[in-house]
């Protein structure tokens, strides 16, 4: 597999899940440039690049600063040429957070704002140019926290938003008609400096390997598995078994859609347009 006619950019991306994603892109050919606050974690991950590879470019940036993400994304434009494949990776997370009814809500709420509206503020740096060249691909790293009864907190609440953008924004765009594909991954229990304090208080904890995210990345980022975008992907998913299944999957899915959107006498109660 070969990524040499991709330009990535990859948020978070100087330690972590975000080092081993860039990493893995950087492998398959792709032209990467790796965003984060840190300028020295940043120049870590390109010197851990293999020889061969295309170089790493290294742009410091706060992901939450509109004039800043824009400028790394025209530092990346004027090197490589337009994004074609965003990850947005970059998060924070606060162990031992009190409940919501004890929490500072001010602290509270920056965490999430940072989770999701670095993000969105990438988003609304690399779309234009992608819709404008009709393709590109946005891969943002979810968790499971999101999207299964864990306990509410500022980094579940972000995890389960970045799932419904995914969905809805993959909408917008095929509405579109731009050709841009959208997906949320969970890279499973990885252990980086993210989740140490889980790691100390669970040491029987199983660790998902951080390469299994690069892994599915890289798969994302080839265009073989676009017709499932718009959704929820996790690293243990057999992606071509999902593909055989996906018209059975989305059968369903309509099913679902069309009982809720009829009331119990066949009246629609749903406008789905």
């Amino acid at each position: 597999m070969t990524l040499s006619d991709q330009v990535a950019i990859v948020t978070g991306g100087g330690r972590g899940i975000g080092r081993e994603i860039a990493l893995a892109l950087a492998r398959a050919g792709a032209r990467v440039a790796v965003l984060a606050r840190s300028r020295g974690e940043l120049e870590e991950t390109a010197a851990l690049a293999d020889p061969g590879c295309p170089p790493l470019l290294v742009v410091p940036a706060d992901m939450t600063d509109a004039t800043a993400v824009h400028g790394a994304v025209a530092r990346v434009h004027d090197r490589f040429g337009p994004a074609t494949l965003l990850v947005n990776n970059a998060a924070v997370y606060t162990p031992g957070e009190p409940p919501l009814w004890e929490a500072d809500l001010d602290s509270w709420w920056g965490d999430f704002e940072t989770n999701v509206r670095g993000p969105l503020t990438c988003l609304r740096a690399v779309l234009p140019a992608m819709v404008a060249e009709g393709r590109g691909r946005v891969i943002t790293v979810s968790s499971d926290s999101g999207v299964l009864p864990y306990p509410l907190s500022s980094y579940s609440f972000g995890k389960s938003a970045l799932v419904r953008l995914t969905e809805t924004l993959g909408i917008s765009l095929d509405k579109a008609g731009s050709g841009v594909r959208t997906f949320a991954i969970s890279p499973g229990a990885v252990r980086t400096r993210l989740t140490e304090p889980f790691a100390v208080k669970f040491p029987d904890m199983r660790w998902t390997p951080a390469e299994y995210s690069g892994r599915l990345v890289v798969d994302l980022a080839s265009g073989r598995y676009d017709e499932l975008h718009g959704r929820y992907l996790s690293v243990n998913d057999d992606l071509d078994r999902l593909l055989d299944r996906l018209k059975e999957i989305r059968d369903e899915e309509l099913l679902v859609q069309r009982m809720r959107a009829y009331g119990p006498d066949g009246v629609v109660t749903t406008n789905w347009e």
